[in-house]
């Protein structure tokens, strides 16, 4: 697991965030549009032969009110673009106040961060919402292991 925080020295609180725990239906929504993939786009790599389905069940799965029932399901999504298969159960499956913390720009995790475009490693929470990649701001930042 990395941890990771601005150099600045502050510490940015990771578990203490008072706002609203994403859907899994939203973070679907943002890791495909983070990967850059339109529906479409998603169902041609999951399905190449089958896409009008896929399609629907991207559609069906990125509803909000909807959730997969199986895994397996899940994982088919991440061979078409990035997430995190334990961020999106916990979504599906904890109580709202022991859900992860989650960009809502691009729905990178403290599990899953994002890189930065300039390659200066993974992200850091500027606020309660959103990660440096999101935000624009532009600090360096210091990783643990």
């Amino acid at each position: 697991m990395l941890h990771v925080t601005p150099s600045t020295g502050r510490s940015v609180p990771l578990a203490a965030a008072q706002v609203a725990p994403l859907t899994p239906a939203a973070y679907l929504r943002l890791r495909r549009a983070a990967a850059g993939l339109s529906v479409s786009d998603a169902a041609r790599r999951i399905a190449p032969n089958n896409q009008a389905d896929a399609a629907r069940l991207i559609r069906q799965l990125e509803t909000d009110g909807t959730a997969a029932r199986y895994v397996e399901t899940i994982h088919g999504l991440r061979d078409a673009y990035p997430l995190d298969v334990d961020v999106y159960l916990q979504l599906r499956d904890a109580p709202a106040d022991a859900r992860p913390r989650i960009c809502v720009g691009c729905g990178c995790s403290h599990w899953d961060p994002c890189g930065l475009p300039d390659d200066a490693g993974s992200c850091a929470w500027t606020n309660e919402t959103t990660c440096t990649g999101c935000s624009g701001e532009a600090f360096p930042i210091t990783v643990y292991q």
